[in-house]
């Protein structure tokens, strides 16, 4: 059966798609996290006299970097380097994901396969694609998140909150991605009253943020920058 043609993107507009207290809660604490990321961030001295958005690219090359070279190269990279690139890529994540919160850019991605499987005639075989669609974002997001730890690779005990709570937001957003009736279903079942989403979502946007404060709370005490030996 298909959905009215009524959005923009098939049955998608851009709007508030969670009104509720629940949903603007979530928005405040992503915000909250982003904020916290982005404090973390201004603490670590820059390594390259770079600025504006010629600066952004500088700091999260090792990103990329981090997903396509060896842990070896990576591991040897200036701790500076990787640690202003890791929260800068966490602040820009986590904004990114409060936006989406009531943008609900995934339904519109979800809408543009379901019609292109009606005009190209394999809507009656679409569950192979989504089985296929399923395992790739499943493997993109174990390979990133590989790379981030990676570039925490010295660090990891004293961002395991961050880490964890990243890791958690990751498991969201990939079943979220891969958001067909059996994924959703799953989603909402629940765990002494709580929803799984609300465990992975608001469970790992805390961590985040009580491992940024804990972060910034120990580099105020050693006037900031890294730890000057790291322990893993």
């Amino acid at each position: 059966m298909t959905q009215p043609e009524t959005g923009w993107i098939g049955s998608w507009s851009p709007g508030i798609g969670d009104p509720d207290f629940a949903g603007w809660f979530t928005v405040v604490a992503y915000l909250i996290a982003a904020f916290m990321c982005w404090r973390a961030y201004r603490r670590i001295p820059p390594s390259s006299p770079a600025k504006g958005w010629k600066g952004v690219l500088v700091t999260l090359a090792p990103l990329p970097l981090a997903m396509l070279a060896s842990g070896a190269r990576i591991r040897s990279t200036s701790p500076n380097v990787r640690l202003r690139s890791l929260w800068l890529g966490f602040f820009l994540m986590l904004l990114f994901l409060g936006i989406n919160k009531q943008l609900d850019l995934q339904t519109a991605v979800t809408e543009m396969g379901r019609m292109a499987a009606h005009s190209e005639g394999w809507y009656a075989i679409r569950r192979r694609f989504q089985v296929v669609f399923i395992l790739l974002v499943f493997l993109a997001s174990a390979w990133l998140f590989r790379s981030i730890l990676l570039l925490a690779s010295g660090y990891r005990r004293r961002l395991s909150p961050v880490l964890l709570g990243i890791a958690f937001l990751v498991c969201f957003v990939t079943t979220r991605a891969a958001s067909f009736h059996h994924i959703d279903r799953l989603l909402g079942v629940n765990f002494a009253g709580f929803k799984l989403n609300w465990i992975l979502e608001l469970g790992g946007i805390g961590l985040v943020i009580f491992g940024a404060r804990n972060v910034l709370h120990a580099s105020s005490t050693r006037k900031a920058g890294p730890p000057a030996r790291p322990s893993r």
